[in-house]
C-alpha cells in the first residue's frame, strides 16, 4: 500500500484485521509507523485476537521479532487453520534477513500486508498487488511515477475518502475500501 494520511492507513489495517478475526484467522502487526491510533484500536478492538508489536524507531525488525513470525506462521499452519495467518507491515525497513523471512512467510502461505514507508520501497516483480491511496498534487506525481504510470497523479487527487487504485500485476482497478467501524 502507498500513499494515504496516517488516518487512511490505519483504517485499512484495521478493517483488513477485523475482517481475518472473522475468519478466526492469526494475526500479528509490526508498526514501525509507532501510531498511538494504530496501536489503541488494535488493543481495544482485536484483543487477545491479534498480536501488536510497535517497532523501535529505525523500523527494523529484530531476529526475535521475525522468529515470532515465523513461529505464528508455523503454529497456524500446522494447526490447519483456515484462513492461512496475516502479518501486517506498516512501515517495516526492509534488510536482506528480514526480506528472505517474509519470502519464506509467504511461500509457506501467509498473506502479507504491507504500508511501504516511501514509493521508493515499491520494487516491482516483488509485488503482485500495490494499492495507492489518495494524495495530495505533490505526492501523487511521485506515487504516479512508483507505479509506472498506470494511474495518474489527477486520478490519485480526485479519489475521495475511502477509495484507492488497485494495481494488480498489470490491471488497474478504482476500490472503494471496507469501512474497519461498520459492520
Amino acid at each position: 500500500m502507498l500513499g494515504g494520511e496516517a488516518n487512511d492507513k490505519t483504517a485499512l489495517l484495521l478493517g483488513v484485521a477485523l475482517r481475518h478475526v472473522r475468519q478466526s484467522g492469526k494475526i500479528l502487526c509490526f508498526d514501525a509507523r509507532r501510531s498511538q491510533q494504530t496501536e489503541m484500536q488494535f488493543r481495544l478492538l482485536l484483543r487477545q485476537r491479534a498480536r501488536y508489536t510497535q517497532l523501535p524507531l529505525s523500523g527494523e525488525v529484530s531476529p526475535e521479532l521475525a522468529q515470532v513470525a515465523l513461529s505464528m506462521v508455523s503454529q497456524s499452519l500446522a494447526s490447519h487453520t483456515d484462513p492461512p495467518p496475516l502479518l501486517l507491515l506498516d512501515n517495516v525497513r526492509e534488510s536482506p534477513d528480514w526480506e528472505q523471512t517474509v519470502v519464506f512467510l509467504v511461500n509457506a502461505g501467509a498473506t502479507v500486508v504491507e504500508v511501504l514507508p516511501t514509493p521508493d520501497a515499491l520494487i516491482f516483480g516483488r509485488y503482485d498487488t500495490v494499492l495507492v491511496l489518495r494524495e495530495n498534487a505533490t505526492k501523487a506525481e511521485t506515487l504516479s511515477r512508483a507505479v509506472g504510470r498506470r494511474v495518474k497523479a489527477e486520478e490519485l487527487t480526485q479519489l475521495k475518502n475511502g477509495e484507492g487504485v488497485l494495481i494488480h500485476l498489470a490491471r488497474v482497478y478504482r476500490v472503494v475500501l471496507p469501512n474497519a467501524l461498520e459492520s
